[in-house]
């Protein structure tokens, strides 16, 4: 249990009593299993009342699961789960939800392609979408104009403590890993591959450490940013990557192909920010590659050639930092209370239906949560 713990369960009282509870409308949430998922989740069952969480598939195995899995649904959750309409509906009737008011929390665009079919043909009513991440708002934002409405929390200012401090939980992990095989951070030269708000922040860290750090970026606007922080910036993936011994992907956009992977330097680490379905095509590396585990949390991908180079993959090309829990203290509560805010504007009726570009909270909306985060950690 968190030395946290209290605070937090107050702090997440005192919003809720702000909001108000609306226990005839019921939640769905797709989470990661890590540790401020087990006050979140009583949050959103304070707040709604939470029919069911879908543990995101890469953080089943995390003793977390085993503790929410006895007190609340847990079905299980894929792509092609959330795709699929008829499977979808399906498992709303084994929750009782027909007829009932129902609010969706996604991580990741799980429902980007299939929420307006869902919300036509469920007996009952879908409020909307909560999405936490900026991967699953881009997808969201891909798929057009929806009927169904659609709220982010990935571009709020509130977000920024919880993005830097992703950026320091990634460093740690990537770090851990590579003291497991008895080598230090400062003995590689790094390219941050996506400089939005986590891959600046990870670079920012990097480059604090000591280590020789490189950045690329497919928009030139954030390829000046880096540039003007001082970063060399490259505007060509081979370039970035020439001398780089440690990459660090962070654009939940599949930065790496058959392409990509051919341009890395033998030995090279590589750790993403998000799931490797997001991040990679690791299908393209079955046929050229030998894969072998080495150790826990790195796996070694071998090109089965004479003299074929070599690099890793560590987390089996998922989240890094949720090796050691993704623990980022109470800024993710900054922003859970904010996805509770969020899903009180749906509540509400006050998010319209998507014109392609996902609204998020107003400046006092923010401010309303903000000050009783303070109010309760600071």
């Amino acid at each position: 249990m968190s030395a946290n713990s209290g605070r937090i369960s107050a702090y997440f009282s005192h919003l809720v009593s702000r909001l108000g509870s609306f226990r005839d409308i019921h939640c769905v949430a797709i989470a990661h299993m890590v540790p401020n998922t087990l006050s979140f989740a009583p949050a959103l069952d304070d707040f709604l009342t939470l029919a069911a969480i879908l543990a995101k598939p890469k953080s089943v195995g995390r003793p977390e699961y085993g503790i929410l899995s006895r007190k609340y649904k847990t079905p299980s959750l894929s792509r092609g789960w959330a795709a699929d309409v008829d499977a979808v509906l399906a498992t709303f009737d084994d929750l009782g939800l027909a007829g009932r008011k129902v609010v969706l929390v996604d991580i990741g665009g799980y429902f980007a392609t299939s929420v307006d079919t869902i919300a036509a043909r469920f007996d009952g009513n879908i409020l909307g979408v909560m999405e936490g991440t900026e991967n699953g708002a881009a997808k969201y934002e891909e798929h057009g104009d929806r009927k169904t409405p659609v709220i982010t929390v990935a571009r709020s200012p509130l977000k920024l403590p919880e993005d830097y401090l992703v950026g320091s939980s990634m460093v740690f992990s990537i770090e851990a890993v590579l003291r497991d095989q008895a080598e230090i951070l400062q003995t590689r030269s790094a390219t941050v591959v996506g400089y939005g708000r986590v891959g600046s922040s990870i670079a920012d860290i990097l480059r604090g450490r000591g280590i020789n750090t490189v950045v690329y970026d497919t928009d030139p606007a954030k390829l000046a940013e880096a540039a003007a922080r001082g970063f060399q910036a490259n505007v060509r993936l081979d370039d970035a990557l020439e001398r780089a011994s440690l990459v660090v992907c962070a654009t939940g956009q599949k930065a790496f192909d058959l392409r990509g992977f051919g341009m890395l330097q033998s030995g090279c680490v590589i750790a993403s920010v998000t799931s490797a379905d997001d991040e990679f095509d690791l299908s393209v590396l079955e046929k050229g590659y030998v894969r072998e585990p080495v150790g826990d949390n790195l796996v070694r991908y071998q090109e089965n050639r004479p003299g074929g180079r070599h690099f890793f993959l560590i987390a089996d090309g998922n989240a890094a930092n949720f090796l050691h829990g993704a623990v980022i203290g109470p800024a993710i509560q900054l922003i859970e209370g904010e996805k509770l805010r969020a899903i009180k504007a749906l509540i509400d009726g006050e998010v319209p239906p998507s014109n392609g570009h996902l609204p998020g909270l107003s400046h006092r909306e923010r401010r309303e949560v903000a000050e009783i985060w303070i109010e309760h950690f600071l």
